[in-house]
This record gives C-alpha cells, structure tokens and sequence, in this order.
C-alpha cells in the first residue's frame, strides 16, 4: 500500500471561517482523519498578541475533531495547525489543507511525487525558548518526519514548516517563580528567537550544519542557516509542531514539490527558479496555461539586519512600523506578481537562520 498526498487550497473571509473546508468534509472530497496538517495565513497583525492565530486554530481543531469524533488531544497529536499572522499589501488569506491517504494505486512511472509528516514533540518550558534544547527537539523531529513520509533521501526533502512558541509576560513570570530565566524578557523579540533555534533544528535534521553549536550562536552566528525551511512563533501552542515536505518514489501523489534559496527579499529569479523545479517553465511571470498547476507558494523572507537591500539604504529598521509588516507586503508581492495569485503563503520579519541574512526560501508545490 502507497500513501496519496493531496493539497487544497481555499480563501478567508476571517479567521474563524470554516465554510470552504467544511464543504471538503461534506462532500467527502476529504476526510477529517487524514488531515495531517493545516497552512493558513490569517489577517492579523503577526505579533505576540496576533488573536487570529489562536482563533483560526480552534476553529480548525474543532471541525476536525468533529467529522473525525476525535478528543482535542488526539487532533493535536496528529495534526500539525500552523497558523501565520499577517496579510499586508496584497496577500490574500487562505489556507491549505495537507491531506494523506492510504492508496492502491501504485507509482508506475517510478517519478519521485510530493510526500509529506508531521512530527509533535513535548511542550517547552518557557526558559526553554530559542534554546538548544528547541534545536534538538526540532532536528529529531525533523528526522521522525523525513521516515515516516518515506522519503529515502535528505536531498528529496524541499520544505520544512515548524509552529513553535513564544514567550508572554504570564509565562515569563511563571518561569521566574521556578527560579529559571528566559533567554529574553521581551515578548517581541522572542518570536525572533524561537524561529531561529527552529530554524536551526531543521538544518541539524537536514545535516546542512554540524550540530555541536553553541548556544551563543543562536540568533547571532549568520553563517548558520538552512535554506529549506523556515518557521512560525504564535501563542497558540507550547510545543513543536513539525512539517516536512520532500519527493518520493513511494508516493502515489499526482503532485511534486521543489524549492530555491532567496538571497533578498526581492530575489524574483530565485522565485522562477523555485518554479522551474516542479518543472514550469517561466521568464517573467508564469503563463496562463500554467498557472493552475501551481498549488501553492511558501515562503519564508528575512528582514536585512544591515537595513540595506542591493546595496540601497532602507528604513526598515529605522521606521516607527514593525519591519515585519512590510517586508511580508514585499515578499509576497514579488511572488504573486510571478505566480499571478496573491493567495501565497509568506511569512517573513526579523531573525536568523532560514536561509541567509535578509534572505529566505521560495518553495512550490505543483501538479506534475
């Protein structure tokens, strides 16, 4: 038996709006069981106290449970939600629904297709926030997921998603009664960290760096990045939730996912070549006729720690506006203009280690 990987992908009209993958359910295009894992990009402002996040999780976590007559424990034990606050300029949001199920059919013309599995690990301390203690969690989970999607190779793996915590004034406070001190006290900057020590794990997993680095390097040590996956730090959750994406033999998907590094936050060519590796061809912006075949865009973007793009000086570290907002506004303009649809996934702000300095990744699932 081989495993079918299927995607959906659907508008918002608000967080907590269900009606579109309620239709799924109802229709039985999908059952509630299979649903590994849920991508949205929700309308909120992307900071410690972004409400959209928590509001779409439950939301989502309760139709499952639901058509799947399953508790909360258990939807959250299989099912990875990983809400991105965050829609500025033209993205639009959406959400897209990972789907695995059992299939006769087998891979007869022996082509690697899209597999995917999540991993969950135990929930944190808050002192354990942006920590090596995150980065190992992470890299082993990474490693769990790779096997149980039954992906034979690391190169065959092109995108990995992680939800992580972040630190609030309560669980500051409660890690402080127990004599224990975050790795900082500022609730903002901590969402930096949780994704960089993430972001580290999946570089361990993927063995793209060595894994006896130091805890000073996080989130300082540049030189240190994976440039296949990226993460996003909420409140909705004290543990790790772990996404991966590769190519495999096994898969009887009718889909395939590839990826490409971004050196900026306005590296269009990096996009294309993310594009040509599902194989679409495309010099400015995808043809007509090949738009549809695209699914989805992930991408994660990192603010330039320098303030510099190309050589140019921005204000995106001087500006009274969080550099987060606009740098997601950018990122995702450069893709849709590329893909002609500004329901991508893109999250981005600022951080270490998911792909170089003021750069990202671009990864694309597609029709093969």
């Amino acid at each position: 038996m081989s495993w079918n990987c299927k995607v959906y992908k659907f508008a918002m009209s608000s967080p907590d709006d269900m009606s579109q993958f309620e239709n799924l359910l109802n229709e039985g295009e999908i059952k509630a069981e299979h649903v590994v894992c849920i991508i949205a990009k929700t309308e909120g402002n992307g900071r410690v106290n972004d409400f959209s996040r928590p509001l779409a999780h439950r939301a989502f976590r309760r139709v499952i449970c639901d058509h799947a007559k399953k508790s909360v424990d258990e939807v959250e034990g299989s099912v990875a939600f990983v809400m991105s606050g965050g829609c500025e300029g033209i993205m639009s949001p959406h959400a897209t629904v990972f789907v695995r199920e059992p299939s006769d059919r087998v891979n007869n013309d022996g082509a690697k297709k899209l597999t995917f599995a999540t991993a969950n690990t135990r929930k944190l301390l808050p002192e354990e926030i942006g920590t090596l203690t995150q980065v190992d969690l992470v890299a082993t989970g990474v490693k769990q997921a790779i096997c149980d999607a039954e992906i034979e190779s690391i190169d065959d793996v092109h995108y990995v998603q992680v939800k992580c915590p972040i630190l609030t004034s309560e669980r500051i406070n409660e890690a402080r009664s127990r004599g224990q001190e975050p790795v900082t006290v500022d609730t903002l900057r901590s969402l930096g960290y949780s994704n960089g020590a993430s972001a580290l794990g999946i570089a361990v997993g993927l063995r793209e760096i060595d894994a006896d680095i130091k805890a000073s390097e996080i989130c300082s040590n540049e030189k240190l990045y994976t440039d296949r996956g990226g993460a996003s730090a909420g409140i909705e959750l004290m543990n790790l939730q772990i996404f991966v994406m590769g190519n495999s033999k096994t898969s009887a998907s009718h889909l395939v996912i590839g990826h490409h590094r971004l050196d900026d936050l306005i590296d269009a060519d990096g996009v294309r070549q993310a594009i040509r590796s599902v194989g679409i061809d495309v010099e400015g912006s995808v043809k007509a006729k090949d738009q549809n075949r695209i699914i989805n865009v992930f991408a994660k973007g990192q603010v330039p720690l320098d303030g510099l793009l190309r050589g140019r000086r921005t204000t995106l570290l001087t500006d009274s506006d969080l550099n987060t907002r606009p740098a997601r506004a950018v990122l995702s303009s450069v893709i849709a203009s590329i893909v002609g649809d500004p329901a991508i996934y893109v999250s981005a702000g600022w951080g270490y280690h998911q792909g170089p300095t003021g750069g990202g990744i671009a990864a694309v699932i597609a029709k093969a």
